[in-house]
């Protein structure tokens, strides 16, 4: 019986090692997979838009990189054609038009999106850690390269989402009526377009003197407490609010309304995109700037 016993107790960690190992294999293959086996269909065309989506934000990153920080040495006419259509992009009013609006649809969008949250509660849990991560990271950049940043990121999008998502989890809490949503939606919206007319169309010294409620809206004072990037609460909050009230209505049995339940091959890994958007908005720029930095850096291209 000792022996026996021994052999189990040597066992166990084998056993429960190959377990583990199985799990985060089966949890990788799953992340890479569109569609997992045994799960519902997921509404493609909501991954599709937040895919393209994507690709514009870290399009846009990678074009303000390259022109703020300087960090790759472009001497010859292909890397100097890049670095002045980044600082055409960055100083562009296209990019000053664009940009508010492309967060106002990501806004409404992540609100869509709570129509399939199974749940809410480690939606906000995964969103603040992910924000913590993601103003933690910019603040060991700004520790490790002080050049490239002057000042400290406090409030932008992603602190916006994980308000946003906290306030649809409390009010699903005390089951706050649609309608009623919907209202305090409408009136957000009003207020933040309001502040942006009078920031960007009227004059770009409208002015919050106090700090919290310069978070809440545009004006000069948020974008001096938060330089690098500022996107204030308001009105992403009440688009946020008015696409988790049509998501209600729009998707009520969580399936998709395009003719095909199962998306075509070829946008698979744009899905994958929209899917995983979270994870891309923080690696996509690393994922396509770093190979770029050592090519440039070891083999010397465009050098």
């Amino acid at each position: 019986m000792r022996k026996e016993s021994t052999e189990l107790n040597v066992k166990a960690p084998k056993v429960r090692t190959a377990v583990l190992t199985r799990k985060i294999g089966s949890r990788i293959k799953n992340f890479f997979t569109y569609n997992p086996p045994g799960r519902n269909p997921r509404v493609w065309e909501l991954d599709l838009l937040r895919g393209i989506m994507m690709l514009a934000v870290t399009l846009d990153h990678i074009l303000l990189f390259l022109y703020e920080w300087q960090f790759i040495n472009f001497n010859t006419e292909i890397g100097q054609r890049i670095m002045d259509f980044a600082y055409l992009y960055r100083n562009g009013s296209f990019r000053d038009a664009m940009q508010p609006l492309s967060l106002f649809l990501f806004s409404f969008l992540a609100g869509l999106n709570c129509r399939f949250t199974r749940s809410s509660f480690r939606r906000v849990l995964k969103f603040w850690i992910f924000c913590a991560l993601f103003m933690g990271g910019f603040a060991l950049i700004k520790v490790i390269f002080p050049n490239m940043l002057a000042v400290y990121l406090i409030f932008n999008i992603v602190t916006v989402l994980a308000i946003s998502f906290t306030v649809w989890w409390l009010l699903d809490l005390v089951k706050l009526p649609a309608w009623i949503r919907a209202s305090i939606g409408t009136v957000l919206i009003v207020i933040g377009m309001v502040c942006y007319y009078k920031y960007f169309a009227e004059s770009e010294d409208f002015y919050v003197q106090n700090e919290f409620l310069a978070l809440m809206v545009y004006n000069r004072h948020g974008f001096e407490m938060s330089a690098n990037n500022f996107e204030p609460l308001l009105p992403h909050l009440g688009w946020f609010l008015i696409g988790g009230v049509i998501g209600m209505f729009a998707y009520p049995d969580n399936k998709t309304h395009c003719k095909q339940i199962y998306p075509p091959k070829p946008l698979r890994p744009l899905l994958l995109i929209g899917k995983h958007s979270l994870f891309f908005y923080l690696t996509g720029p690393v994922i396509i700037l770093a190979p770029l930095w050592l090519v440039v850096l070891i083999v010397g291209l465009f050098l």
